[in-house]
């Protein structure tokens, strides 16, 4: 009998060592976090995240670490999403003006993937706050890194050319593109009542039907980011990029038909 509440003594303490370790891991992130150490920050919340792939307090504070190393604003950023609708500029240029001149892409991508592997965040409804909060950080993110591939990829603020985006990259922003709906709709964001969400669902249903490929190839989203953010979108020659898209004028969101754009109320995962 005492030996069996030796071992039962044991395990309170050792359960009880992991639980204090990683409140201790937590808040020494969230100090770290605050103080804009950003390195030991991950390094805090990785412990606890790894420990505990449900924990979604832990893989916020590990996504906004990884998001604040990568240089940009998450807020300048999110005000820019929002307010996409309210300018003339295409959605592109007008989040090239806000994003940071250079930022650590790879950074943004890890603060997804964070997100991404938290126990519950894919779910249709999501009830926990903290998980809703999470689901939510996921889809701007998802959001901004559509566009900073676009930006940072074709170095538009230095040689600007797109044969620079990479099948990888052009995959990510697929994927991005195919989840960001989600995301919102289980945070509770009700996107039918959000206009800005429509600006976003704009290169996925432009450029999906245009071949018979699933979804859009990288020289489709390179031609449709080259007109998105050239000085002048009449001289930029699409067909380099694919020969499915004659001109910038068949990519621009105005021009399309009645079909293309009633689907910018669609949810791009349907």
């Amino acid at each position: 009998m005492r030996k069996i509440n030796i071992i039962l003594i044991l395990f309170t303490v050792f359960l009880y060592g992991c639980a204090t370790s990683g409140t201790s891991n937590l808040e020494a992130a969230k100090f770290a976090l605050d103080k804009g150490n950003y390195t030991e920050a991950i390094t805090k919340a990785t412990i606890v995240v790894d420990a505990d792939a449900a924990n979604a307090e832990a893989a916020r504070v590990l996504a906004s670490a990884y998001f604040a190393r990568s240089g940009m604003d998450y807020f300048n950023l999110a005000e820019g999403i929002i307010d996409l609708d309210s300018s003339t500029d295409s959605n592109f240029q007008q989040i090239a003006a806000v994003l940071p001149a250079t930022a650590t892409e790879a950074d943004l991508r890890s603060a997804i993937e964070v997100l991404e592997g938290v126990t519950g965040i894919t779910a249709t409804t999501i009830t926990d706050e903290v998980l809703a909060d999470a689901a939510f950080d996921l889809a701007l993110m998802q959001i901004i890194e559509h566009f900073s591939i676009g930006v940072y990829g074709s170095d538009y603020n230095g040689t600007f050319d797109v044969a620079d985006i990479s099948e990888t990259d052009a995959a990510n922003v697929q994927a991005d593109l195919l989840a960001f709906d989600n995301r919102l709709v289980g945070a509770g964001v009700d996107t039918a009542e959000e206009s800005w969400v429509s600006q976003i669902r704009q290169t996925f249903w432009i450029l999906e039907p245009i071949s018979a490929a699933a979804g859009f190839t990288a020289g489709e989203y390179r031609a449709f980011v080259g007109c998105q953010l050239a000085d002048d979108a009449s001289t930029f020659t699409t067909v380099t990029y694919s020969a499915d898209i004659a001109d910038c004028d068949a990519i621009n969101p105005d021009n399309q038909n009645a079909t293309v754009q009633a689907n910018y109320d669609v949810d791009t995962a349907l």
